[in-house]
Order: C-alpha cells, then structure tokens, then sequence
C-alpha cells in the first residue's frame, strides 16, 4: 500500500481515531529515537527563535501557514 493510499485512509477516519492512532504510532518509536528526535526539535526551536529575534526569520499569520499545509495535503 502506497502512503498516499494510508494517507487517505486516515484521513477518512473519525478525529478521535485519528487522534488514537497518533498516540499508537508515537508509541512505536523507540525511546533513544524519541529523545533524539526531541533534542533536535528544541535545537531547532532555539535556532529559530534567535533567528525571529536578531529579525533573519519573520513571523507568518496561523491561520495563513495552516492553510497552505490543508493545500499540500491534497496533492
């Protein structure tokens, strides 16, 4: 089966399965996975914030980014 194709069946599903199903799947990482995986995200985040704050990154509204992931969703 495709991702595309497991994909849609998601997106098919209840919210409340998808949420449950997000919680299995997060489960499934192992624990040094998850905490590398952590570690680069706060990385990333200070990396982010320095730069948002010396004004090299500039802020975009929620409502705007949200929209343009619901369109890359659909491709």
């Amino acid at each position: 089966m495709s991702m595309t194709a497991i994909q849609d069946e998601i997106l098919g599903l209840p919210a409340t399965d998808r949420a449950r199903l997000i919680d299995v799947l997060w489960h499934s990482i192992s624990a040094p996975e998850q905490q590398a995986r952590e570690a680069a995200w706060a990385a990333e985040s200070e990396r982010r914030i320095d730069a948002y704050d010396t004004g090299k990154l500039t802020a975009r509204e929620a409502k705007e980014v949200f929209a343009d992931l619901k369109k890359g969703l659909r491709k």
